[in-house]
This record gives structure tokens, sequence and C-alpha cells, in this order.
């Protein structure tokens, strides 16, 4: 083989690598980039049709930040598998069960009431009241009002047990991990620290909702890492702590608050310090809407839809 041939076959060889090389890494290491900056692209994804872009009828796992002004409601869904985390305030309770009834659900195998607050389980007497419930999960104390006395009463109605969780529970959702990662008993002052906390576990992809969890409680805890975030007490500033970002690193916040609401929430200076881990951040405030996001267990797709279940104004 003489010199002019070595030299072809090299050049030949140095050209095979490169291609090899930049298949590899686009291939599998710029997939989650690419697939971000498609999917995550809300401009793309916004769809004014009210309520007939979201299709819960997949295989994938689901999840829906619903929008319900200054309050919390999120819908999971995984085949025949549905938990919802919180309902709002008390006007919001109707609107969801026209939602969830629209789109043919008439079950709930898991409902969470996650502390006590009015903006939390406010409507959960209008889901009890309208749904089969397979299980109760409500945090373990807080300040007694009406909103607990209604809620006690319709699960009393309905022969519905209360269950108190702890930390370590598992939570049996089919193919998806659950475990409650937080339910301290109430001290007696701050019933946002006794908010329930669910990490799920859907394939490659882990998921965290902090309830109205305070820096206290958060530090806690151990806390592993995260795809997505559902940011506690509506992006205050006392959750979502440096520390405890540190810990999850997610990829995705979801904050839920309401337009214009008098807590001037989420807090400038929480949003800086997710904003600096870099993470995407997605505010049912900005446009008073909700947010979809779906996974196959490795990709995540995200869409912002106009669904609003707002029965108090935004506040």
């Amino acid at each position: 083989m003489n010199d002019n041939t070595k030299k072809a076959l090299m050049r030949l060889l140095a050209i095979l690598i490169v291609f090899i090389i930049s298949y590899v890494y686009n291939r599998f290491f710029m997939k989650e980039n690419l697939n971000n900056s498609k999917k995550v692209n809300l401009k793309d994804n916004i769809n004014n049709s009210k309520f007939a872009d979201v299709d819960l009828n997949n295989e994938d796992f689901n999840i829906l930040f619903m929008y319900v002004g200054q309050a919390d409601s999120t819908l999971i869904k995984y085949k025949n598998k549905i938990m919802l985390i919180d309902a709002g305030n008390n006007e919001d309770g109707k609107n969801i069960v026209k939602f969830l009834k629209d789109k043919g659900i008439s079950k709930l195998d898991y409902i969470v009431g996650t502390h006590y607050d009015e903006d939390h389980i406010g409507g959960l007497d209008d889901i009890i009241e309208n749904f089969d419930i397979g299980k109760f999960y409500l945090s373990n104390g807080g300040e007694l009002g009406p909103n607990y006395y209604n809620l006690e009463k319709a699960a009393k109605k309905k022969n519905l047990a209360i269950t108190i969780p702890k930390v370590g529970d598992k939570i049996d959702f089919g193919d998806v991990d659950m475990e409650v990662m937080s339910a301290s008993k109430f001290d007696g002052k701050n019933d946002n620290n006794a908010s329930i906390v669910i990490q799920a576990k859907y394939g490659s992809r882990k998921y965290l909702f902090m309830g109205d969890l305070e820096k206290q409680e958060e530090a806690k805890r151990k806390w592993n890492e995260v795809d997505v975030l559902k940011a506690g007490h509506h992006g205050s500033n006392t959750s979502s702590t440096q520390e405890f970002l540190n810990q999850v690193k997610p990829k995705y916040v979801f904050v839920s608050a309401g337009k214009n609401n008098k807590y001037r929430l989420p807090n400038v200076k929480a949003m800086e310090r997710i904003e600096k881990m870099g993470a995407k951040i997605f505010r049912t405030d900005v446009n008073e809407s909700s947010f979809w996001l779906t996974s196959n267990g490795n990709d995540i797709d995200i869409k912002e839809v106009s669904i609003n279940l707002d029965g108090n104004g935004g506040k």
C-alpha cells in the first residue's frame, strides 16, 4: 500500500469518526434540548379553543396544572388512574366539577387536600359530592373553620374515610411510582408546613408537588433531583430556598397564582432564584391559563391551554 492510498484511507477514517460522533451527539445528547426548544415554545403551543385542546384519553402520563386564580388545583392521570391534588377556593369547586365531567371523568382514585387553607381545600367538598372517590388524603391538622367542616360533612355523607399520610407512604398509581415526601403534623402556627408533598416518577422523569410547604420544612427533608417542580406556596419567597433548589435542580417549574393577586405572587426574588438555576418557569397568572404536561416516560411535552376555572376573579 503506497503513501497516497494510506493518506486517503486515513482521511476517510477521520470523516467516518466525525460522522459517528456527530450522530451520537445529536441523537442522544441534543434530543432533550431540541425537544425543549420545540415543545416548550409557548407561542407555538397556545390554543385558544377552550377545553377542546386537552385530550386526557391517552396512554401517556398527564399533569394538568389548572388555573383557579389565587389558589391551587392539579390533576394527574395515567391510563385509568386519576388523582386530584387540591381543588381551589370555594367558588372554584363547581368549575372543576364541570370540567372533569366534560372530560368524561366520573371517578377519582385519589383526592389530596394538601393542607387546610381555603385556596387548596375550598372546592374539595364539591368534588366529593359529585364523584366516586377511591381514597381521600388530608394533611395532619390545621386551622379549623367552615372549609374544613364542609369537607368533613361531605366526606361523612359519602362514607369516605379521611387518610392522614406519613412520609414514605407509597401510593398505587400503576406504572407511576408515587411517594409522600413530607406530611408533618400541624404545629398550631403555620399549616403551610403541614402540607402533603408528593413525588411521582414515571420512566426516567421525576415530578414534585409541594403544596404550600415553606422553608422550615424544606430544610428538614432530603430531596431528590426532579425534572418538574410544582413550586411551593404559589411562588412565595418563603418557599423554594436556594438550599432546596440546589437539591432538586428542576428543569421546569410551575407556579399557580392569580392574575394581579393582592399578595403580589409569585415573588420576584423566588423567581430569580429559580431562573438562575436555569429552569423554565410556567406561570398560570400571566395569561390566566392552565398548563398541560404529557410524558411517555422519556420526552416531556408542555402546552399552555386556555382553561380558566377561576370562580373568584383571580383573588
